[in-house]
């Protein structure tokens, strides 16, 4: 039952998205949901229950499920960023997600060259040059290796969450070797402008 209610909350969040449901809308109620999908009641009210988790919607007993106005929605969330990710203002919300993602990790890599130790540099090093070269997963590597060094579990935390929200294409590039070269170097400014430039 639980895949039903996830694949139900992603039709909804797909409908609200999309703006088949507005701000202020009441969405189907769990009779509703419980026909058209063939579930259960439980079913419905879990997927339901799930929107107001994510800060989408507001369950009211005995009034039903509002849609919550766009800023109000957990868009750190994956299945809400996924169905922002592939809705129709899709170019809007990647490019907000890459703008928080440049802020943060210029000032992840600027803690992290400030206070990362010997070993911790050398791993950073290594890290950037094999995300350089274009390895898979070695620039995914790098950022949890800065964050450890960064030691600010919040702003780690954050990053990973824009990560999870939507995962940016790898590429390698000279960009992170510059980075690593920064960090080992215990440059905080240069590490804030060599992540700026990954994008």
């Amino acid at each position: 039952m639980a895949r039903r209610h996830r694949e139900i909350l992603d039709i909804l969040l797909e409908r609200i998205v999309d703006g088949q449901y507005a701000p202020g809308d009441l969405l189907p109620k769990e009779e509703l949901l419980k026909a058209e999908f063939d579930v259960s009641r439980g079913t419905g009210r879990e997927a339901l229950r799930a929107l107001e988790e994510r800060r989408v919607a507001v369950v009211k007993h005995g009034w039903g499920a509002t849609v919550q106005p766009p800023e109000e929605w957990n868009v750190l969330d994956p299945a809400v960023a996924r169905a922002l990710a592939a809705g129709r203002r899709r170019r809007a919300f990647l490019d907000e997600l890459a703008e928080s993602r440049a802020l943060l990790q210029g000032e992840l890599a600027a803690l992290a060259a400030a206070r990362a130790g010997a070993r911790q540099r050398t791993a950073i090093a290594a890290a950037a040059d094999r995300a350089a070269a274009g390895e898979a997963d070695a620039a995914r590597e790098l950022w949890r290796l800065a964050a450890l060094a960064a030691g600010n579990r919040p702003l780690a935390a954050m990053l990973r969450a824009l990560s999870d929200a939507h995962e940016p294409a790898e590429a390698g590039g000279a960009g992170y070797g510059q980075l690593g070269t920064a960090i080992t170097e215990a440059d905080p400014a240069a590490a804030r402008a060599a992540a700026g430039r990954l994008g």
